[in-house]
């Protein structure tokens, strides 16, 4: 500890409050636009959640909060854990956002699309996945999600299942990777079946769930992520990023042909 020291610590700070104030604020002037473009009808798809929310959509991360393209927009929320919200759900400002958002007159005609639970994955569920009860969460986490759609107004809401594991990927600052590529894709095999058992189980009384799964076309007979449809070993490619958008083309059509 030097004399300069306690000097410094204030400076530090105010930094953080700054960074904080100029994030917050930033966050409101686009919940804003967000609320205006919902208004004249010009929100067409919204993504909400972990970085895949942020970049299956787009190529680059941005603002947390932001219009992509042709009524396109991001909600990025950080790298949250489908454990976190199934246990807390959204964050409360934010569901205040998508609740005026369900008050427009369009709202019925936007589709929400939810991305949680690689880290999961990645981080956490090794070394307790095969004890009784350690995917519980599941059936909480897809409740969550349906609380949302409903102060979204929507009548389906899409739910991204996590994509495969990969060694390509360089390891994180403060999200370490545990377990080997066999365990992670095992681990990964069972929230998979989690998902759509709880999907297939929930009441006909809410809005609808619908699992965007890709899982076997982005893998290889290992079950790895395959390396012509990522350019990191976490986020997918243009290539991976077409094979989602087919798959979601087809979740709607079946599911307005089954109505």
């Amino acid at each position: 500890m030097t004399a300069a020291d306690p000097h410094r610590v204030p400076f530090h700070r105010l930094r953080h409050v700054l960074r904080v104030t100029k994030a917050r604020t930033a966050f409101l002037i686009y919940s804003v636009r967000l609320f205006w473009a919902a208004w004249r009808g010009q929100l067409e798809e919204i993504w909400v959640g972990d970085s895949h929310a942020a970049l299956i959509p787009a190529t680059v991360l941005g603002a947390p909060l932001r219009h992509i393209e042709n009524g396109r927009w991001v909600c990025h929320l950080g790298p949250r854990l489908q454990f976190s919200i199934a246990r807390q759900g959204l964050p409360p400002a934010v569901l205040r956002i998508f609740g005026l958002v369900g008050r427009t007159k369009h709202a019925k005609d936007v589709l929400w699309v939810y991305s949680f639970g690689e880290i999961d994955v990645r981080c956490h569920l090794v070394p307790r996945m095969e004890e009784p009860g350690t995917y519980d969460f599941v059936p909480a986490y897809l409740e969550r999600i349906r609380e949302s759609a409903r102060a979204t107004g929507s009548d389906r809401v899409l739910v991204l299942v996590p994509p495969p594991e990969s060694d390509v990927a360089e390891e994180q600052i403060g999200f370490p990777v545990v377990g080997t590529l066999q365990e992670r894709t095992r681990a990964l095999q069972l929230l998979r079946d989690a998902m759509h058992k709880a999907a297939a189980s929930m009441s006909g009384d809410g809005p609808e769930i619908l699992l965007i799964d890709v899982i076997d076309q982005f893998s290889d007979a290992n079950g790895v992520w395959r390396q012509e449809l990522t350019y990191d070993g976490l986020h997918t490619n243009d290539a991976g990023r077409a094979i989602v958008r087919q798959e979601i083309d087809r979740l709607l059509a079946a599911a307005e042909a089954g109505r």
